[in-house]
């Protein structure tokens, strides 16, 4: 069988209510020549509204292009002037097709584009005869019913009548056509749109969170429970807010440096004062002017003597306190949270998933009342999905599947760790290319701050310089810092750094806490553990 041009649609015209186009249709993708192009119904619109339609849009990148004008039933010409099925013809059978014609040039110019020559011809579908008209506009450019039929015959003296000499064509103006006549539309948002999007809705509770904090004002002593993502930091700010309204004195607990710098940046005005349980306990211990000396940060011995000290010293000077991150707080911490709330109301927020040491958990004897949020709505379906897993939960495959395929979640294999670094930085660089900006972007690291070789040791990571999570200007600055420093943060992108040996502890508790941080993408990057004990994407 010779080889015929390409028809679009290529399985069925677009829908028409025209027999005769689906006539032309079915002939040209029979019989086409090859090297051409053809179109079926191309339709333009400027700014000021629609243009017109052009029934077909013939091209070859050497001859020119042509439009092809469709008129069903019985056509003839009778004292000059034409009739449709007994009706006259207003305008006559290419007035439209030049009219169209012109458009689309004009169209193409706009782009700097244009064909190396351009026509208008005819087709009557349904009309049979051996000779065709002699009016001069149409003779020679008009294919009826036998010539579709025969189309291989006549198309080469049809594109001769109809197209002048070709000159020098402009740019890449067949792929332009393609574009205006619209091969494809699959609706998406660059991950800028939705960083933007998100960023809108960042830091606002939607409806259920708002109802469960009405709930919870009734209780003076709760425990909430909540999976990553379900706003129990943005609960915990809104629950200090209005208690600071009401007159009552406010401390926010929570355990690391990032989220209180955070937080406080965002309470200062409502008059709430914000700590980590650490560093409390550390000012209450040297309140009386005998400094606590200094020791290894790592050390447990150093923190029971911090907190003995501090519990010798409480003053409750807070009618309400509230803690985040409960989950992570040592028995010391939750001693001196107990003494600072006695008889105070006491609200704690948690979550079991994201507890990293296997021996931490709030006391329940605390606690007259526990309550658990909604689901969270942080993650997309896909990331959630993959978080979830490393969690221990039932994560959706497809959801997962379908992320990989649309680029909000991806897997960057890098065998070397010391290679990691320059890995993540090129990835920051395609996030950038995606349209994020680079305060939308954040690296998680699952090793320690003080590894060795660590990329949170490196000047930057690829060309990129970067600040730790409670860096002053954190909010405007690329972020990098450990899975355990982005407790209770979030950033539209997230880069997960997989190094080395170390980090490899309790990893899928690791993975959980650094995958729940992102709220439009999720970039892994590193050597991932044997599938079998590992849910990382290959």
């Amino acid at each position: 069988m010779p080889q015929t041009g390409q028809v679009q649609p290529s399985d069925a015209p677009r829908p028409t209510s025209s027999e005769a186009e689906r006539e032309v249709w079915l002939a040209l993708r029979k019989r086409l020549p090859a090297g051409w192009r053809a179109w079926h119904s191309l339709r333009l619109r400027d700014g000021k509204g629609y243009l017109g339609e052009g029934d077909f849009v013939l091209a070859h990148p050497e001859r020119g292009l042509m439009v092809l004008e469709v008129k069903g039933g019985h056509v003839e010409q009778r004292d000059g002037r034409w009739f449709q099925n007994g009706r006259e013809l207003d305008p006559a059978p290419l007035t439209q097709g030049l009219g169209f014609q012109r458009k689309l040039l004009e169209r193409l110019a706009a782009f700097g584009s244009a064909p190396p020559a351009c026509g208008v011809a005819a087709a009557f579908p349904d009309v049979e005869f051996d000779e065709g008209p002699t009016a001069d506009d149409l003779r020679g450019a008009l294919l009826g019913k036998a010539q579709l039929h025969w189309l291989e015959q006549y198309f080469d003296g049809l594109v001769k009548r109809v197209l002048p000499p070709p000159g020098a064509a402009k740019g890449d103006w067949i792929e332009r056509l393609q574009k205006l006549w619209g091969v494809a539309w699959i609706p998406s948002l660059s991950l800028g749109s939705q960083a933007q999007l998100a960023e809108e809705g960042r830091y606002e509770l939607d409806e259920a969170q708002l109802a469960a904090l009405d709930g919870l004002l009734e209780n003076d002593r709760v425990l909430v429970s909540g999976a990553a993502g379900s706003g129990k930091t943005l609960i915990a700010a809104e629950a200090a807010r209005r208690h600071a309204a009401e007159g009552k004195k406010v401390l926010l607990l929570c355990f690391t440096a990032p989220l209180r710098t955070w937080l406080a940046a965002r309470l200062h005005a409502d008059g709430v004062e914000v700590q980590t349980v650490s560093g409390l306990a550390k000012v209450i211990a040297s309140a009386a002017g005998e400094e606590v000396a200094a020791g290894d940060l790592t050390n447990s011995e150093y923190w029971r003597t911090v907190y003995e000290r501090a519990l010798d010293r409480v003053e409750q000077r807070w009618d309400v306190v509230i803690v985040d991150e409960g989950q992570d707080l040592t028995l010391e911490g939750w001693c001196l949270v107990d003494a600072l709330a006695k008889g105070k109301r006491l609200w704690a927020f948690h979550d079991s998933a994201q507890g990293y040491w296997q021996d931490r958990r709030p006391p329940l004897e605390l606690f007259a009342a526990r309550f658990t949020l909604p689901r969270g709505r942080r993650c997309p379906a896909g990331i959630e999905a993959l978080s979830a897993r490393y969690a221990g939960r039932v994560g959706d495959e497809r959801a997962i599947a379908k992320a990989v395929k649309d680029g909000s979640l991806s897997f960057v294999p890098c065998d070397d760790p010391a290679r990691v670094a320059d890995k993540v930085g090129d990835e920051v660089e395609r996030l950038l290319a995606k349209g994020l900006k680079l305060a939308d972007i954040g690296v998680v690291s699952l090793r320690g701050q003080t590894a060795d070789g660590a990329i949170l040791r490196q000047p930057r990571l690829g060309k990129f310089e970067f600040v730790a999570a409670d860096h002053p200007d954190m909010e405007g600055r690329l972020v990098a810092d450990t899975f355990l420093r982005w407790k209770g943060l979030e950033r539209p992108a997230i880069i997960v750094a997989v190094e080395g040996a170390e980090g490899r502890d309790r990893f899928a508790t690791r993975m959980h806490i650094a995958l729940s941080r992102a709220t439009v993408a999720a970039r892994i990057v590193g050597a991932p553990l044997p599938p079998a004990s590992s849910p990382l994407p290959h």
